[in-house]
């Protein structure tokens, strides 16, 4: 734990809401204190100096180019929470990292060495890609700036540098250290993101020998060396590591490496060998650098190479272990979750979000016979033929409800519940009514009813479909192109020639000619329904599982491509590597807990996480963009129907689920999903016809609303784009455009897209967009660009019932 010194006579007690408790620590900025939330979460507040804004002015700049920080991914970087002016001096609220800094433990314990300076090294350049994909300079990467914490390094007060440089007193000084500042800084030349992987190369070098490569003498001396010495690198005995440090401490700033290219070659990628063109590093690949910087970084690690654990990936690159092996980095070094692929929003058939999942813990009565009435409930039912429940659980038209949780389906407007059944039996279905925002999209939630049968000493199994809902991410804007609101609806596109495959076999079929995605190259029949598939082995997103007749049945695909049966589990994602899954069980446990699975698809191998116990249940889960854990949104059974609860967040390594109740009555008919950087979860918040998304802490504190952005539409998968920069919503009054918006800050839309759908798959890549629509008898899916043209088919159904109790997750991959 960092040192920590009392408030001194005239410190501050609060700053805005967060009040101070000690201080962390002092500079030439300003001072660093201990800060506890509203919620009572510990956060480091940096209060900067009075002086150093000049005017009213200054400190407004200040405050939006330190905002930006905000967009950082959480990869091996301490979060930035809040940004604001308090009693005219600028503040940054931050994560609370609890360890030391690296200068510290190096003074203390000596230099690093071995796999501890080579994972040090791998985190440390994780943190930099994902600060530079954000779009910002650290500008003083040093030592000090990186806290060695339990779960691996992390990289603090970036984008701090070039924020005082713009508005502040010293911008007529070189904003620096300058023991780590670069030849071009020297020249007097802008600092650029290779000025970072030049002081990552002397932080280096400082970690291995205990100081910096140009020493820490006069200035004079320092600077000489800087421009024209080469440095002392024999200390670094990997000669991989060695060589790309001597590269990032080049002379020519065009001759370093990027930290992207930096950090392929640490985790042993050949996309990141000299003279192989390397992409920009995808966020599978950040989050096994998150990985396999985990382990033991922190003080007192040591410097002895580890024996290799089990759930090492291929090619003995390290990762932190999870339950019973389970690694976060997965073959090639792709592990968990991709960027947008939290599941937000899965939303049910139709176009309207379901909040019930088949996860919820029934509980027995008297004598261990099953209690009913714990149903999920149905919040607008009766339209469109999706039926409610009548005597013996079987279904009948349902009639409307008169908003969340009031079932009225049997005689007089009581709520009717259905008669348990053995497993395997009829479940209950979900119904459907007309929007209570005419003109607007569809209703903002719907749940489903479950039945349960136990029996005494039994765990109690659960038959009910899977529940959907909508999600978004925050992250930072990207230019977009415009397009016309006049265009028109192309018509629809097919593949000629497609043979009859049998039930689950992929078989080649003549490709299409598409422009933008590349040309579906096979078809796979999927086994029980009428959907084919059309797909290419260049897609960015698979079919990974889906199920049928309101996810009584649910099919998930091998890691061959095939799709099988699945009776286990109410609903299934992979990761972005495909080698793992989270499930919600059909089987809770003895003492009546929800569990969720997590499945390592290449060995079988399961761990079990409780989550919580009856009447409260979990449904959607999701992985976070980093994936080390998981969200699951929770609702509470009431009688026979469900409220709105909260969410949990799974710490998958610990096997541990915390629980966040969430007290505002209008958030939650929608379910939670993971922000773009991990450390917030979002969700619609609807009043009336109010709509509006809100973003709260992994503790319950809310930390932003985007007020204008749209109504809520289905997605069956990515409602974030991969860049993390876009959301999609319908267009307020229509159901026949979508809306593309910035996740960054209220705006008015960038894009219309000309579509009428009922349900999107999601975002194909970041300039395409994936949804169903109406195709003769039944619907395809086809791939849009942001004119509405289709470029491409990826499935059809042709039987319109079916359709609409189906549903279908794609994943992300890479």
């Amino acid at each position: 734990m960092p040192d920590l010194v009392s408030l001194r006579p005239g410190d501050p007690e609060r700053v805005r809401e967060y009040q101070l408790t000690a201080r962390l620590g002092e500079g030439g900025q300003g001072t660093v204190f201990l800060g506890v939330s509203p919620t009572g979460a510990r956060v480091a507040v940096k209060l900067l100096r009075a002086d150093l804004a000049q005017d009213e002015e200054a400190l407004e700049r200040f405050v939006r180019e330190v905002s930006t920080t905000q967009r950082v991914a959480p990869f091996c970087t301490a979060a930035v929470i809040d940004t604001g002016v308090d009693q005219h001096r600028p503040y940054i609220v931050s994560e609370y990292i609890d360890g030391p800094t690296l200068d510290a433990v190096v003074a203390g314990e000596g230099p690093r060495e071995g796999s501890a300076l080579h994972r040090l090294a791998i985190g440390t350049v994780t943190a930099l890609v994902a600060i530079h994909q954000a779009g910002i300079v650290h500008r003083d990467f040093k030592p000090s700036n990186v806290l060695l914490a339990s779960d691996g390094p992390r990289v603090i007060d970036f984008g701090i540098a070039k924020a005082l440089d713009r508005t502040s007193t010293l911008t007529a000084m070189a904003i620096g250290t300058p023991s780590y500042m670069t030849p071009e800084q020297l020249a007097g030349e802008t600092a650029g993101s290779p000025a970072d992987m030049f002081a990552w190369g002397c932080t280096m070098v400082f970690a291995a020998t205990g100081g910096p490569p140009f020493g820490t003498d006069s200035l004079p001396a320092i600077f000489n060396r800087i421009m024209n010495m080469e440095p002392d690198l024999r200390a670094i005995t990997d000669p991989a590591l060695r060589d790309l440090v001597g590269q990032c401490l080049s002379k020519d700033a065009a001759l370093r490496p990027t930290a992207g290219e930096a950090l392929l070659r640490l985790l042993g990628h050949a996309g990141g060998a000299p003279g192989v063109p390397t992409p920009t590093a995808p966020r599978g690949i950040l989050a096994e650098g998150s990985a396999a910087a985990a382990q033991q970084t922190g003080p007192g690690s040591g410097g002895q190479a580890p024996a290799q654990h089990p759930g090492a990936a291929q090619g003995g690159h390290p990762q932190q272990a999870g339950p019973e092996g389970y690694p976060h980095a997965g073959p090639d070094g792709y592990p968990q979750a991709g960027p947008g692929h939290s599941y937000p929003h899965q939303t049910g058939p139709g176009g309207h979000p379901q909040t019930g999942s088949g996860g919820h813990p029934h509980q027995t009565g008297p004598g261990g016979h099953p209690q009913t009435g714990q149903g999920y409930p149905q919040q607008w039912a009766g339209a469109d033929g999706y039926p409610q429940t009548g005597p013996g659980g079987y279904p009948q038209h349902a009639h409307h409800q008169q908003g969340p949780g009031h079932l009225q389906g049997g005689p007089g407007g009581h709520p009717q519940q259905a008669v348990p059944q053995p497993y395997g039996g009829p479940a209950t279905y979900p119904s459907r009514g007309a929007s209570p925002y005419p003109g607007q999209g569809p209703e903002p939630g719907r749940r489903r009813k479950v039945w349960v049968v136990a029996g005494a000493g039994l765990a109690v199994t659960l038959v009910a479909a899977v529940g959907i809902t909508l999600a978004l991410r925050d992250t930072p804007s990207d230019p977009i192109v415009s397009t016309h609101a006049g265009s028109t609806y192309p018509p629809a596109t097919s593949q000629p020639g497609d043979p009859t495959p049998q039930p689950g076999e992929p078989t080649a079929t003549p490709a299409a000619t598409v422009s933008g995605p590349p040309r579906a190259t096979r078809t796979v029949k999927l086994p029980g329904s009428s959907i084919t598939l059309h797909e290419s082995d260049d897609d960015p997103i698979k079919l990974s599982a889906y199920s049928l007749d309101w996810d009584k049945n649910l099919y998930v695909r091998a890691p061959g491509g095939s799709f099988a049966k699945n009776g286990k589990y109410f609903q299934y994602t992979t990761n972005a590597s495909g080698t793992h899954a989270l499930a919600t069980d059909k089987v809770y446990d003895k003492n009546n807990y929800a569990v969720v699975s997590v499945v390592d698809r290449r060995s079988g191998s399961v761990s079990k996480i409780k989550i919580t116990k009856a009447p409260v249940y979990p449904t959607l889960p999701q992985w976070s963009p980093d994936g080390r854990r998981g969200l699951v949104t929770l609702y509470e059974a009431v009688g026979d129907t469900s409220k709105e609860y909260g969410y949990a967040v799974i710490d998958i390594a610990r096997k541990k689920a915390a629980i966040v109740r969430v007290k505002e009555k209008d958030a939650g008919t929608w379910s939670y999903f993971w922000r773009g950087d991990g450390r917030a979860v979002g969700t619609w918040a609807l009043t009336g016809k109010t709509q509006r998304i809100r973003f709260y802490d992994l503790q319950g504190t809310v930390l932003q609303t985007l007020l204008d952005v749209g109504t809520p539409i289905t997605v069956e998968g990515d409602d974030i784009s991969p860049s993390g920069t876009l959301l999609m919503t319908y267009c307020k009054g229509t159901e026949r455009e979508i809306c593309v918006w910035s996740t960054a800050a209220d705006a008015e839309a960038k894009v219309r897209i000309p579509f009428a759908t009922k349900r999107l798959i999601g975002w194909y890549d970041d300039q395409h967009i994936a949804g169903w629509r109406r195709k003769g008898a039944g619907y395809e899916a086809v791939v849009i660009d942001f004119r509405g043209q289709v470029k491409r088919v990826l499935a059809t159904s042709t039987d319109a019932k079916e359709y609409d109790k189906q549903f279908m997750r794609f994943t992300r991959e890479g």
